[in-house]
């Protein structure tokens, strides 16, 4: 983590035409203040006034996981972001947010699409670094043929990666450019088919070591994970000898684990996969009947109020369109502690609101700018009965 995270001018050569970054040219106190105005906004327009801490603010080249295009053109293949508000490809030549290993990658990623993709082909590139290793995902319209299942391990060994998946791509182009704030709809289905795995892509949370499925969710940065980490274990660290924790979109484990520690953790999460690798983890940890899983869309299958007040505190890390369903189930408990974690400040204010309404009190929200130059923020609230 770092005070400040900009320069004097502007430190990347394609700010103002890559979507990726929107904020490079922003003083320390206005980007500050720029960020933290997302949280003030939300709140307010909620009708919820609480302390908002100062903002954690990540350095640097700090982003270890990033969704690239590319395209083939007569005159080489175009792999980066989008431009802003657009379908057309950056030609990536910098960015000064990836962690370094991702962007060592672009090159040599580039070069090999262009014996892959045919003329005005398209793919898509997932990566990520975990532990020091990177899992890496191409989506193409191809077919995954004979050729392709020669190349990939053959690049996977030159560069050292831990594991190429590939899935294939849809064909269809989107028609017209995103509306301010749209995401774009995504081209890709299927679960990822792993084509080569040199080594297990583990991740360590809490000191438990959990073998990942392909491009498996992890904090988009380290050190961003150990800020919500911190605060997330805090909020919970005076709970009794005995209690019981529910973790409800828990991912691998990234608060199960740490929160092992201090209580048993019943983790939920909608990706049985996920779940698998977490129960692995925790047997091979020796954490059997302290950490429990179970594979359970919470947004379809909501715990009930009833499940919910047997547990003595409950986190939550829902995706970006938050946890309506499964909130108005929670402010209907008598659970006493609720830790909530969140990507999206508005769908967070909402469902704050729902538990402040059922009788909850936000004490504070903290801030955290792991997607450093975005518009993107992830917060924890702690909210007590």
């Amino acid at each position: 983590m770092t005070d400040a995270v900009t320069t004097s001018g502007v430190p990347c050569q394609h700010f103002g035409t890559c979507g990726g970054c929107s904020a490079q040219d922003k003083d320390d106190k206005v980007y500050r203040d720029w960020k933290q105005g997302f949280v003030e906004a939300a709140l307010r327009r909620h009708g919820i006034e609480t302390k908002i801490e100062a903002l954690v603010v990540m350095g640097a080249a700090s982003r270890r996981r990033a969704r690239l295009s590319a395209i083939a053109t007569s005159t080489g293949v175009r792999l980066g972001f989008h431009e802003q508000a657009s379908h057309t490809v950056v030609d990536m030549a910098a960015c000064p947010a990836m962690e370094k290993p991702l962007f060592d990658l672009i090159q040599p990623l580039r070069e090999l699409l262009e014996t892959l993709l045919p003329l005005r082909g398209r793919a898509e590139v997932e990566a990520q670094l975990v532990d020091g290793n990177i899992d890496l995902v191409l989506a193409m319209g191809t077919e995954l043929d004979l050729d392709l299942r020669m190349d990939l391990p053959a690049f996977a060994e030159k560069y050292d990666l831990a594991r190429i998946g590939w899935r294939p791509l849809l064909t269809a182009k989107p028609k017209g450019r995103p509306k301010r704030g749209q995401k774009k709809a995504a081209n890709r289905v299927g679960v990822p088919e792993t084509v080569v795995e040199r080594r297990p892509v583990r991740a360590v949370f809490g000191g438990v070591a959990v073998s990942l499925p392909p491009m498996a969710f992890i904090q988009g940065c380290a050190a961003g994970e150990v800020a919500l980490v911190e605060r997330v274990v805090g909020a919970i660290s005076e709970l009794p000898e005995g209690s019981r924790i529910a973790d409800l979109y828990s991912g691998a484990g990234t608060f199960t684990f740490p929160m092992s520690k201090i209580a048993s953790v019943s983790a939920y999460d909608g990706d049985d996969a996920l779940m698998k690798a977490l129960l692995q983890g925790a047997r091979g940890a020796g954490l059997d009947g302290r950490v429990t899983a179970e594979a359970r869309h919470l947004g379809h299958r909501s715990l009930s109020t009833d499940v919910l007040s047997s547990f003595d505190a409950v986190v939550f890390d829902p995706p970006r369109p938050g946890a309506e369903i499964q909130v108005k189930e929670l402010a209907r408990s008598s659970v006493p502690l609720v830790v909530a974690v969140s990507c999206n400040p508005e769908s967070f204010a909402r469902d704050a609101r729902i538990l402040i309404d059922g009788g909850y009190v936000l004490e504070r929200v903290m801030p955290v700018d792991q997607f450093v130059w975005t518009r993107h923020l992830e917060l924890v609230g702690v909210f007590r009965r």
